[in-house]
């Protein structure tokens, strides 16, 4: 006589233990008529509660679209269930739009999709700084007073420190502070110096990991007589490597 083991139930494909990244704004073609959806976009969120995603089958015309009562908010495990492949697409950052040709295919990521809130505007951090950064960036001030920007993959956080010295004595203190730093949890990758003759510029670049990942930081120090605005660029993905070296360098004195 055979014995078949009873198959457990798999608690990775429940999706309830899914990052709290907020509600889902869904069509409800995916929910009433059973179909997986193959267009979604994440936008800046227009309440706390609100992950920013717009998911939908595809096949909605805009006469739909435009009706509320054609969409609803669902949590992303809901959502997951229907269709586990959103699983890595749901982490990604505002601004994302994703695409695929059918139910089965793989998903590839839109350039050319116009985001309503995708422009760059900017930011004035103080009396002398500003920065040129993009709009979909959300903008919050942490406990400790740091300026915080995110997306949701790609973060930069800015601390200003005003100190009673000159620039070239500040610049002299950074670098010897990039060239021995402790590198025992992380390697200094690379170096960088964007230095002129108003403003120095000097960083370098890591890796760091959680339990979820491994992510890439520049610390940038933009400098000029008796203050250093510290930035940390977060980013994922290799390809956002520049993303954060122009912005460290869209970084600018007002008066410039």
């Amino acid at each position: 006589m055979k014995f078949f083991k009873k198959k457990s139930i798999q608690n990775e494909n429940n999706f309830d233990d899914f990052p709290p990244i907020g509600g889902l704004m869904v069509s409800k073609m995916v929910l009433d008529k059973n179909m997986k959806p193959r267009f979604l976009y994440r936008e800046k969120r227009t309440r706390p509660e609100d992950s920013g995603w717009r998911v939908f089958t595809g096949f909605e015309s805009e006469e739909y679209t435009d009706n509320p009562d054609n969409s609803g908010i669902y949590n992303p495990s809901t959502i997951l269930k229907i269709d586990p492949s959103l699983k890595d697409i749901l982490l990604k950052g505002i601004g994302s739009v994703y695409e695929r040709l059918s139910d089965d295919s793989g998903w590839y990521k839109v350039t050319d999709f116009d985001l309503e809130d995708d422009y760059m505007t900017t930011h004035k951090l103080t009396e002398e700084w500003t920065i040129e950064i993009n709009n979909l960036f959300e903008r919050t001030i942490e406990e400790d007073g740091t300026l915080y920007y995110t997306t949701g993959d790609k973060s930069i956080r800015l601390t200003i420190w005003n100190l009673q010295k000159n620039k070239d004595e500040l610049y002299e203190e950074c670098k010897h502070d990039i060239t021995n730093r402790d590198e025992t949890f992380s390697k200094t990758l690379d170096q960088f110096e964007f230095s002129d003759s108003q403003v120095s510029r000097i960083g370098y670049l890591i890796q760091e990991n959680d339990e979820e990942k491994i992510y890439n930081v520049l610390f940038g120090f933009t400098i000029i007589d008796k203050e250093v605005l510290q930035t940390a660029f977060y980013f994922d993905e290799e390809e956002d490597f520049d993303w954060a070296i122009n912005t460290w360098k869209n970084i600018k004195l007002q008066t410039l």
